[in-house]
């Protein structure tokens, strides 16, 4: 499970359109695009579907070629290959153009650490830190997709003796959207990092 308390300011590329909840509750839903630039310098389109509360007396707020500010419950999720990025908004307000795109949000996480286990590393004022890649799982059917994301943690405890390959962990941090081998890529400072009991059936 990834999932991250958003902000977003991003221009709209789709314009709403009404539709209907489960319940039959109508709400509004469109999409948003914002360039993302990785270390190297290389930029890729993060496009995000949106949905908020409304209905067609307020459609016309959210109208293509539009800037927008969204805050929100973004979830990440794989299927076939391909990663869909979902917003669902408490709150978007249009905002002037010249506003600078931008991402930021806290993230939380439930996933397994990779293979290769915890590296230990050493900054230049001598404090050490660690960091660690994790996947996070989406099952549809026989179908397994894996999105991982790559953990920093600046403030190593010495109860995080958990932190091991293959260790089930939760976790808690800034979220921080790159590019890299041109892709979107998920890299996460970590706040709080704790296991993750699992209740198998």
């Amino acid at each position: 499970m990834i999932k991250s308390d958003v902000e977003v300011c991003a221009k709209l590329v789709r314009s709403a359109v009404v539709k209907e909840s489960n319940d039959g509750k109508s709400f509004l839903s469109f999409g948003v695009k914002l360039p993302i630039s990785g270390r190297d310098g290389a930029e890729k389109d993060l496009d995000i579907s949106v949905s908020i509360d409304g209905d067609k007396s307020s459609k016309g707020v959210y109208v293509e070629g539009r800037k927008v500010k969204i805050q929100g419950v973004l979830t990440i999720r794989k299927k076939d290959g391909s990663t869909y990025y979902n917003l669902r908004a408490s709150s978007a307000e249009i905002c002037k153009s010249s506003e600078e795109s931008s991402i930021s949000g806290t993230l939380e996480f439930l996933g397994k650490i990779g293979s290769k286990g915890v590296e230990v590393h050493v900054d230049k004022k001598g404090n050490e830190f660690k960091t660690f890649s994790a996947f996070s799982l989406d099952k549809d059917g026989e179908n397994r997709e894996f999105t991982w994301v790559r953990f920093l943690h600046f403030h190593p405890q010495e109860n995080d003796d958990f932190l091991t390959a293959n260790a089930y962990v939760k976790v808690v941090g800034d979220l921080q959207i790159g590019v890299f081998k041109d892709a979107i890529s998920f890299d996460c400072k970590i706040n709080e990092v704790t296991p993750w009991e699992i209740q198998k059936k």
